[in-house]
């Protein structure tokens, strides 16, 4: 693994850069506090084309990190309510389950595994109504630039844990969006009649998404 710093300038702004080679399939971009982070494969990918990935990213990252956050010390939102936080303690759910949490870290890891249930409990609903023949393995991992990722190769969707903090329908509206690649692979005017149809509300629902709005 290396790790070089530079310049790069975003509107007529100067931002640090920290690029961190590694092994690795993909790159990866986060923003925080004014410096942005960049992960990439040791091999294969410039730094021009890291720097146009960036650019791309640049103006979501920083709004993401300017926004309210999900969560902090003192709060998590979840399924789009604003829940309160302690060092330890209990999260009920209107379903009747709960998380009991001996410290956030805690809270962190057992959260993962509840959203995952919950996440797979949606998909497979949609799967049965949009008739998807061929259920998929269902994954949760962070993401920072996605949200999903239908992975045909592996017949597997990945969904992003951000997805936890936002509210039931809008969670839906990305399941509905992946699911939709089983039958069209690309963003076609086709491709999105297949969304509409399941989530009529999707152009909406994706606003908030993008807006970081999670109640």
């Amino acid at each position: 693994m290396s790790t070089k710093e530079f310049t790069y300038i975003h509107k007529g702004k100067e931002y640090r850069l920290i690029v961190t080679r590694k092994r690795m399939k993909n790159i990866r971009y986060t923003y925080k506090d004014g410096v942005f982070r960049v992960s990439a494969p040791h091999l294969f990918v410039t730094q021009k084309q890291i720097e146009e990935g960036l650019e791309k990213y640049a103006d979501k990252l920083i709004a993401l990190d300017v926004r309210e956050k999900a969560s902090d010390d003192s709060y998590i939102y979840l399924l789009g309510n604003r829940v309160p936080l302690e060092e330890s303690g209990e999260i009920r759910f209107d379903d009747e389950t709960s998380i009991k949490y001996k410290n956030h870290e805690d809270l962190n890891k057992k959260l993962m595994k509840w959203f995952l249930v919950l996440i797979e409990k949606r998909h497979r609903y949609y799967e049965n109504i949009m008739g998807i023949d061929k259920p998929y393995k269902v994954r949760v991992r962070k993401m920072r630039t996605r949200y999903g990722s239908n992975a045909s190769h592996t017949h597997s969707i990945t969904y992003s844990s951000i997805l936890m903090h936002y509210s039931v329908d809008v969670i839906d509206s990305v399941i509905v969006h992946e699911l939709a690649h089983d039958k069209v692979r690309n963003h076609s005017e086709k491709f999105y009649n297949v969304v509409y149809k399941y989530c009529p509300e999707y152009k909406a629902l994706h606003k908030r998404l993008r807006k970081g709005e999670f109640a």
